[in-house]
């Protein structure tokens, strides 16, 4: 499933790709995965494109809004009109062999035609994913918790919440929506090697000075995680074209069995909460 930096990389690609278009049709291909009138939204401009947690918010006129989430699957696929250079082209989300290849494709379940020629398209392998229109400023499903990368964010904060999960190995503990917002696994390991923390630890066995490096590690690893463009290495490509290859900066996650760029100890990769949990046994005593 895509994390935030993913999910953010996409919000900057189509922020500047798509602000200002007029949607000229919508053409739903799968009803389950478009909730609502798509009718509602021909002929009306696109406003803005936002982020929250792993959810993809586009606003537009009417004081509509346009939500998206991608699961498991799910890829958006900006292809410019014909007359522009397929330079101009964006690709996000889960990775495929044929996301790259010509669209539509068996897996497209939502085509959105602007008024200039572009399209963008929704495709989702197992349609666990879903695009939902809803009032503008109408609240998104679930209990999230603060964003990471806001001034909200504290320290205090981060503790408070891990602290509702005392019994729970804090690495798993940061991937509960409620506790942080967008934080998924491949950036939990990374945030908790950053920290210096074993990812097995209680929460409750955590000092303050351990809270405050986690904190600072959660936001840390997103930030690389945005500026090396995500971690979907084989087929994610940003609004410049360029492949994403945090996963190439990572110092834990997939590295099994490999040695610890900072000290050489051999990364050890165990099962936390039913997800691959990677650490350095010296790094993170």
């Amino acid at each position: 499933m895509p994390e935030l930096p993913e999910v953010e990389t996409i919000k900057l690609g189509l922020q500047k790709k798509t602000i200002g278009l007029t949607i000229s049709n919508i053409e739903v291909l799968s009803p389950k995965s478009f909730i609502g009138k798509a009718k509602d939204l021909k002929n009306k401009k696109i406003q803005q494109v936002w982020r929250r947690a792993k959810i993809l918010g586009i606003d537009v006129e009417g004081r509509m809004t346009l939500l998206f989430h991608l699961k498991m699957t799910g890829q958006l696929i900006y292809n410019p009109s014909t007359r522009l250079r397929a330079s101009s082209r964006f690709i996000g989300g889960h990775p495929t062999p044929d996301m790259r290849d010509k669209m539509p494709n068996s897996h497209t379940r939502v085509i959105f035609t602007f008024s200039d020629g572009s399209h963008l398209y929704f495709n989702d392998q197992r349609k666990f994913g879903w695009i939902k229109i809803v009032k503008f400023g109408e609240g998104i499903p679930g209990t999230l918790g603060p964003e990471p990368l806001t001034k909200e964010f504290s320290w205090q904060i981060l503790k408070t919440n891990l602290l509702r999960h005392k019994s729970m190995p804090v690495k798993v503990a940061i991937m509960d929506q409620s506790v942080v917002s967008g934080v998924g696994n491949i950036y939990a390991n990374e945030a908790c090697f950053d920290a210096k923390i074993d990812p097995k630890t209680k929460v409750k066995d955590l000092d303050d000075l351990q809270f405050k490096k986690l904190h600072s590690g959660i936001i840390k690893s997103l930030t690389d995680g945005i500026a090396h463009g995500g971690s979907s290495r084989a087929h994610f490509v940003d609004a410049e074209g360029r492949k994403g290859y945090f996963l190439d900066y990572a110092f834990v996650y997939g590295r099994d069995r490999k040695p610890c760029k900072k000290c050489g100890t051999t990364i050890e990769k165990i099962i936390l909460g039913g997800r691959g949990s990677y650490f350095c046994p010296t790094c993170q005593q």
